[in-house]
């Protein structure tokens, strides 16, 4: 009987790990900190010059020199720039929002030059103009964060690699509760038919 019970509270909280990019995600500072910081140091091992990067207020962005400095007139990855972001997969695209109304779609398949793919918890993208190549990598990790990084190599300047992680929202007493209830419910259930 207590094996059934232990199993029918491991599914419960299993099942509530949702692998998918789907849904809404905030930042989560401290995480974002620790890989970013271990991207640098792989970095500046392999190269000898590290990357140009600066982290202002939590958000990487690009150093003072070169064609993606702060005053290029590139745009910056949009999924590098939200507090909180959330990812809705349609038919042919995978649409990413911010909650300051910033918007970013990423087209399946090859378009216009960009190459993207996207499986349950993977999304990527990778591209080049005439004055950068760029590579987005969006994916679900085992801890059930999500990284998203963006290399950009600008033509004739540094490579820079830039990190940013995200964490579900916390739950609400409302959504504890419920799932409280489920492996009551769960745990009755099998009791009852022992």
């Amino acid at each position: 009987m207590s094996l059934l019970i232990g199993f029918s509270i491991t599914t419960t909280l299993y099942a509530k790990t949702d692998k998918s990019i789907t849904g809404t995600w905030l930042v989560n500072e401290e995480a974002t900190e620790t890989l970013q910081n271990k991207v640098r140091k792989s970095s500046s091992m392999g190269r000898g010059l590290g990357t140009a990067a600066t982290v202002v207020l939590g958000v990487p962005s690009p150093g003072n020199s070169g064609p993606s400095g702060p005053n290029s007139t590139l745009k910056f990855p949009v999924v590098l720039e939200c507090e909180e972001i959330s990812f809705e997969v349609e038919e042919e695209s995978v649409k990413a929002s911010c909650a300051s109304g910033v918007t970013r779609e990423f087209l399946l398949g090859k378009i216009h030059g960009r190459i993207t793919r996207f499986r349950r918890n993977i999304l990527t993208e990778s591209y080049s103009s005439t004055s950068r190549s760029v590579k987005h990598d969006i994916r679900v990790d085992k801890d059930g964060n999500l990284i998203a990084k963006v290399k950009i190599r600008p033509k004739q300047g540094i490579s820079q690699t830039y990190v940013r992680v995200y964490s579900r929202p916390p739950e609400t007493e409302s959504e504890t509760e419920e799932a409280e209830s489920e492996v009551e419910e769960e745990t009755t259930e099998d009791q009852e038919e022992s």
